[in-house]
């Protein structure tokens, strides 16, 4: 198993004034899946995982899955995570 720390921002609106929050949470690599805080991918559907770097501290990992592609956020290299993932599926 293996996590790496992500980052979601929320958006609302109080009183007419536009707030933003940054949420961390957990995207886990288990044997079986990646799961991420609103929903599971199971490994037999992901293909692939990337990364881009768009900052000093700032990376996107991007899942490739059967349904498309999603983005996560990271403030941590992701490079282990996607090892990992890869050394699974071989």
């Amino acid at each position: 198993m293996a996590a790496i720390r992500c980052i979601r921002t929320e958006r609302s609106i109080r009183r007419l004034q536009q707030r933003t929050e940054h949420v961390e949470y957990d995207l886990v690599l288990t044997e079986n899946a990646v799961i991420s805080y609103e929903r599971d991918f199971p490994l037999a559907k992901v293909w692939d995982m990337s990364v881009r770097a768009v900052a000093l501290r700032c990376w996107f990992l991007y899942l490739h899955t059967d349904e498309g592609v999603f983005a996560f956020q990271t403030e941590e290299s992701p490079d282990v995570f996607i090892d990992r993932y890869r050394n699974m599926k071989t």
